[in-house]
């Protein structure tokens, strides 16, 4: 089982899957043995049994990084049948390892399940958190911010399809009306492509590109409302003046964009923007303004 406990302060983090203090060495000992108290007693687990769940779990991650380096292997066109063949060893005995002791998948299975549904809920619990831990911008993209600033800072929140002039003459055109945005006024896109959404902080490198006149500012992100109202904050911060964003509403089940943006990092992005904004900045004086048209 020690083992497995060692993917909580390596790898749940990275992930958002680890609250702050599972960092820390002594709060952790405590989660360990709180488990491995429960362990004892639920399963009336004695020293052996907890050996056959620490071998169990040992097994396992071998066998599965033998599968992979044969895939690996493969899949570089190279000699991959010794690898398989010790694979194949490594299933075999996990198998009889169970089959003889069955005690141990059971014990690591609930810790595994036990592990699974406690991160899930901290990258629930946490996300809402800022996610971007510094913003980059290219030269162009400060140009475009320098120039937006001028007067009030107005940003179109766009999630691009074809990234033509069309579709951003037609979103203009939408978002003016919708939001009663005077024909004068200078405006921007803002738009984030979903990254690897496994990442769950990270930084935000913006680059701006300009489609037949049409400013544009485009990153990539594990959260897209996460960025979005980092990238808000920080042009306040470094303009001073608040910048509004405009958004469209979403339609479709809420729920469903929910689930979508936890596993995916994407969904009714306009709400999640200002729920996010929300935790970050308490003063609503000094919060980006968040706009949404029909």
């Amino acid at each position: 089982m020690a083992g497995l406990l060692s993917i909580v302060p390596r790898y749940l983090p990275r992930y958002g899957m680890a609250p702050e203090w599972a960092r820390a060495a002594r709060p952790l000992v405590i989660v360990i043995t709180v488990i491995a108290f429960a362990v004892t007693l639920i399963f009336r687990a004695d020293v052996d049994a907890q050996g056959g769940a620490y071998a169990t779990g040992v097994l396992v991650l071998m066998t599965s990084a033998a599968i992979a380096v044969t895939l690996t292997m493969r899949r570089k066109k190279q000699n991959w049948i010794p690898y398989l063949l010790i694979a194949l060893i490594f299933v075999y005995t996990t198998i009889q390892n169970i089959h003889e002791r069955p005690e141990g998948i059971k014990i690591a299975s609930f810790f595994i399940l036990t592990i699974i549904v406690a991160s899930l809920f901290s990258r629930v619990w946490r996300s809402t958190e800022l996610r971007v831990e510094r913003i980059e911008l290219d030269d162009q993209a400060r140009q475009f911010i320098k120039d937006a600033a001028r007067g009030t800072i107005r940003i179109i929140a766009n999630r691009r399809d074809k990234g033509d002039v069309d579709e951003y003459q037609l979103k203009e055109t939408e978002k003016r009306n919708s939001n009663h945005i005077p024909a004068g006024e200078p405006i921007f896109f803002f738009e984030v492509t979903a990254g690897d959404a496994s990442e769950f902080s990270g930084t935000l490198r913006i680059r701006g590109e300009s489609v037949d006149g049409y400013r544009i500012l485009r990153t990539e992100s594990a959260a897209v409302p996460n960025a979005i109202a980092a990238f808000l904050l920080y042009l306040r911060d470094e303009m001073g003046k608040l910048p509004h964003v405009y958004f469209g509403w979403s339609e479709g089940n809420p729920i469903s964009y929910l689930l979508k943006y936890i596993a995916f990092g994407e969904g009714d992005t306009a709400p999640v923007t200002h729920e996010v904004l929300r935790k970050a900045e308490k003063d609503s004086n000094r919060r980006p303004i968040v706009h949404v048209g029909g």
